[in-house]
C-alpha cells in the first residue's frame, strides 16, 4: 500500500475510533449495569471484549458530512451498535464459535438458552433507542422505517449464508447477493441513519443504499480473507470459514476454478461436521485456496467493489467527498 493512502487509511481508523467513543455514554444509559442483573452482567461481559463501533462511528460521522448535528443522531447511533452486537451473539451460536474477541463467546459462558434470550433483550433496547432521538416525528418514523428493514434484509441474507454451507453449485453472484443483503445493508444503516437526520432527501438516501452495497460487499470480502489469518479474534485459532463450511468468496472462486478431484476434496472438507473438521482439513483448504488464486481473486473483486463505490461517492450530495472515499478504501485495507 503506498505511503499516502496508508496514511489515509490510519487518519480515518482514528476518526472512527474517536466517533465510535462517543456512543459510549449512551450505551450505558440504554443498557445500565445491575447488580445481579444476569441480563446486564451478560451484556456488558461481550460489550466489554472490545469492538471497534465503526458502525455508529459512520453514522455520526456521516451526519456531520451531511450538515446534520451528531448529537441528535446518537441514540440512532447506539442502536446500530446494539444491533451489531446482538448479531454477533446470535452469530456465534448459529456458528457455534466459542471464541469471539479472543474471550468466550456469550453462548459458552453463560449457556445456549442464556444467549438467544439476551440477544433479543438487545433487539428491544435497540428498537427503543431509535424511538429517542431528540429529532422530529418524521424523521423518526423514517429511521424506524430504515432500521426494521435492515433488520430484516440482515435476516434473509443470513439465512441465504447457513443454507449455502456446504453446497456445491455456489457462485461467486450468489455471495454477492449473499453479501448485499447481510452486510451491505446492514452497513448501511449507519449512513443512512446519518443522511436521514441531517435531512437528506429520499432520492439521496438511496444513492447512500448503494453505496453501501458495494462498500459492505468490500468489507465482507476482506474479512473472508482475514479469517486465514489471526486477525479476526478467535483466540489465534484462523480457518474457522472453512471450519463452519461456510460458502466464502475463496469456496465460490474455488470450487469453480478447481479440477475435478480437488472440487471434490474441497467439498468434502467443508460439508464435514464442525467436530470432525481437523487442522489438516482447514490446511489442505488454506493451501488450495493459495494456488488456485482464489485470494487474488479476491483480493482484486474487494479492489472492484471500492472502484464502484467511488463512482457512487461522486453522485452523492455534498462537496467534500473525500471522507467517504477514505472510507470506502479503509473497507478492503483493514488487517483486523
Amino acid at each position: 500500500m503506498p505511503d499516502q493512502q496508508a496514511d489515509e487509511v490510519a487518519a480515518i481508523a482514528e476518526r472512527l475510533a474517536e466517533a465510535g467513543a462517543r456512543i459510549d455514554p449512551v450505551l450505558e444509559e440504554l443498557l445500565p449495569r445491575r447488580p445481579d442483573d444476569l441480563l446486564a452482567e451478560a451484556i456488558w461481559y461481550h460489550l466489554e471484549t472490545g469492538g471497534k463501533r465503526i458502525r455508529p462511528a459512520i453514522c455520526l460521522l456521516t451526519c456531520e458530512q451531511l450538515g446534520g448535528d451528531p448529537s441528535e443522531a446518537l441514540y440512532f447511533a447506539a442502536a446500530v451498535e446494539i444491533l451489531h452486537n446482538m448479531f454477533l451473539i446470535h452469530d456465534d451460536v448459529e456458528d457455534r464459535d466459542t471464541v469471539r474477541r479472543d474471550r468466550e463467546a456469550v453462548w459458552v459462558r453463560y449457556g445456549l438458552a442464556n444467549a438467544v434470550n439476551v440477544g433479543d433483550y438487545m433487539l428491544s433496547v435497540a428498537c427503543r433507542a431509535v424511538l429517542m432521538g431528540p429529532v422530529e416525528d418524521a424523521v423518526r418514523v423514517r429511521l424506524m422505517r430504515a432500521f426494521s428493514d435492515t433488520f430484516e434484509s440482515t435476516c434473509r441474507g443470513q439465512a441465504m449464508d447457513l443454507n449455502n454451507r456446504g453446497r456445491d453449485d455456489v457462485t461467486v453472484d450468489d455471495y454477492l447477493e449473499m453479501v448485499t443483503l447481510k452486510t451491505g445493508r446492514y452497513l448501511a444503516l449507519g449512513m443512512v441513519g446519518g443522511g436521514i437526520v441531517a435531512g437528506l432527501a429520499a432520492a439521496a438516501v438511496a444513492q447512500i443504499e448503494v453505496l453501501c452495497e458495494s462498500m459492505g460487499a468490500a468489507f465482507q470480502i476482506r474479512d473472508d480473507v482475514i479469517d486465514l489469518t489471526a486477525g479476526k479474534g478467535r483466540g489465534g485459532v484462523t480457518g474457522n470459514d472453512i471450519r463452519e463450511g461456510k460458502a466464502s468468496i475463496l469456496y465460490a472462486h474455488a470450487i469453480a476454478a478447481a479440477r475435478a478431484g480437488e472440487r471434490r476434496e474441497v467439498i468434502e472438507i467443508m460439508r464435514k461436521p464442525r467436530e470432525q473438521t481437523t487442522d489438516a482439513d482447514v490446511q489442505r483448504v488454506e493451501e488450495l485456496y493459495r494456488r488456485l488464486g482464489s485470494l487474488d481473486f479476491a483480493k482484486a473483486e474487494a479492489d472492484r467493489l471500492v472502484e464502484r463505490a467511488f463512482e457512487t461517492i461522486e453522485r452523492l450530495p455534498v462537496r467534500d467527498k473525500s471522507f467517504f472515499r477514505r472510507l470506502a478504501r479503509y473497507m478492503v485495507s483493514r488487517t483486523k
